[in-house]
Order: C-alpha cells, then sequence, then structure tokens
C-alpha cells in the first residue's frame, strides 16, 4: 500500500473555498480537490470505464442505514444497551421538520414559536414521550436520522443533545437532514407506503477524535468477492489506540454517491478508490505529525 502524506495547508485552502461557495451540492460548479462527492456519471466514466458487469449509478441508501448496522457500531464501541436508543419521528412531525428546513435555506433563521409547536407536537406521540426519557437536560447525546447526522447545522451540528428542542433545532437547521427528510418522505409517497423516519441516540463519547478517524473505501470488485455489497461501500474508523480499531458508520461507495472522498477526489483519484491501481493510505501533515484531517 502507497502512503500518500498531504500538506495540511492544501486541505484547509481547499475547504476554505468550499465554505466561500453558496452551492456545494454540485462538484461541476467549484474548485475542490479533496472530499468530492455526487459526480456526474460524464465525470467519473473516462476514468473509470464502465463494463458488461459494472455500470455507475447511484446506489441506494437501504443497505447503508444506521440502524441496519447499528447492533456492530454499538459492540465495537463497547456502547451498553441503555446508552443507545433508536426512536422513530412520527410523519406529521417530520413534515413539519422538512417545512421548517426549507425555511431555514431560505431565511437563514429558525422560528422559536415554530421549533416549539414541533417539540409540543412530537412530545404528545407515544414515540416522543419515549424519546423524552432520554432527552433528559441531563445526559448528552451522539444524534443522527439513519441516513446522516445533522454535524453542517451552524447551531451546534457537532455537539452533543441533551433536550428535545436541540434535537429540533439541528435537524431543522441541517442541510443533510433536510435531505434525509425530503428522500424518505419523496420515497414514501411514491412507493405507497408509510413514511418512516427514525432517530438515532447513541450516549456522546467525548474520547472520540475526528482527527483520529479514518475512511476505508471498499470498491464494487474487492466487495464482490466477499460476496457483499454489489455497489461497493466505505466506512469509518476511530483509531482509539494503535491496537484498537473501532467502527464509527457504514457509508455508500461511488463517485455518483453522497459519501465524500475524504483526502480524495472521486474523478481524480477514481483508478485507485475504485481499485484499479495500488491502494493509498492519504493522511494529512500539520505540524510535524501525521494526523487523519476530519471529513468533510
Amino acid at each position: 500500500m502507497e502512503p500518500r502524506i498531504i500538506p495540511y495547508s492544501l486541505v484547509a485552502a481547499d475547504k476554505t473555498a468550499i465554505d466561500a461557495t453558496q452551492d456545494t451540492s454540485n462538484p461541476s460548479s467549484r474548485s475542490q480537490r479533496f472530499s468530492t462527492a455526487k459526480h456526474t456519471r460524464d465525470e467519473i466514466l473516462p476514468i473509470v470505464p464502465e463494463t458488461d458487469s459494472f455500470k455507475h449509478t447511484c446506489p441506494p441508501w437501504t443497505p447503508y442505514c444506521y440502524t441496519l448496522w447499528q447492533p456492530l457500531i454499538v459492540k465495537s464501541q463497547k456502547i451498553s444497551p441503555e446508552d443507545c436508543y433508536v426512536g422513530r419521528i412520527p410523519s406529521f412531525v417530520g413534515k413539519d421538520m422538512l417545512g421548517a428546513s426549507m425555511a431555514w435555506a431560505t431565511r437563514g433563521k429558525l422560528s422559536n414559536t415554530l421549533i416549539d409547536e414541533i417539540c409540543e407536537s412530537w412530545s404528545s406521540t407515544i414515540a416522543g414521550r419515549k424519546i423524552l426519557r432520554y432527552l433528559d437536560g441531563n445526559r448528552k447525546w451522539f444524534v443522527r436520522l439513519d441516513q446522516m447526522s445533522p454535524k453542517d447545522s451552524p447551531l451546534g451540528g457537532k455537539l452533543p443533545s441533551s433536550t428535545m428542542r436541540d434535537v429540533v433545532t439541528k435537524l431543522c437547521s441541517s442541510m443533510r437532514a433536510q435531505g434525509c427528510l425530503d428522500r424518505e418522505i419523496g420515497d414514501a409517497e411514491r412507493e405507497g407506503r408509510d413514511i418512516e423516519i427514525k432517530l438515532v441516540l447513541n450516549l456522546w463519547n467525548e474520547e472520540i477524535d475526528a482527527a483520529q478517524e479514518f475512511r476505508v473505501f471498499v470498491p464494487p470488485p474487492a466487495a464482490a468477492e466477499r460476496k457483499e455489497l454489489i455497489y461497493g461501500y466505505s466506512f469509518d474508523v476511530w483509531l482509539r489506540r494503535p491496537d484498537e480499531v473501532i467502527l464509527i458508520e457504514i457509508n455508500p461507495f461511488g463517485a455518483l454517491s453522497g459519501c465524500g472522498g475524504s483526502l480524495f477526489n472521486w474523478a481524480l483519484d477514481g483508478r485507485v478508490m475504485y481499485g484499479l491501481e495500488q491502494p493509498v493510505f492519504a493522511v494529512t501533515l500539520e505540524k510535524d505529525k501525521v494526523t487523519a484531517e476530519e471529513k468533510m
């Protein structure tokens, strides 16, 4: 495996350029070297040609849902049963959250009255009352939906949550969460099924350090050899100690997916990421020490 040490100044400059743009959902509209996602088929096709058995498609989210893999993740992180919970956001509450999120995207602010109304509606349901047993204002929780966490929320997205209001505020001010809600509500309506929005609570772990997290990419050929996902997959791990690796989450794989390439670029590094060239272990170097760059 080939090591690739990337000067942190390059990563920082790239992130600054990304933050300065308004449209960060389309790689073709920005200059971005690292952590690209959602490429078009035309962008990746010259780099990684299709074959009779392999086509570039956007992978479905279902096989990568957090709750599907939660038993394995909880076991790896040594989380006790009382320190984790999978709850449900009722469909009408989810729709209200989506509406609030769209208002946030338009105006850049949330109505306190609307947040209070959403909390009141949710807490009046059986699902809401169950979640309130955990969101008691004392314990700190890592919160996420089945597909993504609201870590992009500028209203404390990377901080722990202790109350239902914390959770609602983060979900309604996160474009990642908005995408999850919009996708689930839209899919359910098209498929004629009930809307199912799951909320995951894991007790906050102060030890987890993003600087010691790594993203591993398993392309379709490697995945097929193990008779696993035909789309390939990626997974995040935390190097807790030199001899202990902890599983954080499972993600989709592919240039057309929403999975960020971390220190890679799906198009420029496509042959490496798709297993057509020698694997690369990429890290970024800052202040004479090697650290893993926080995934963007």
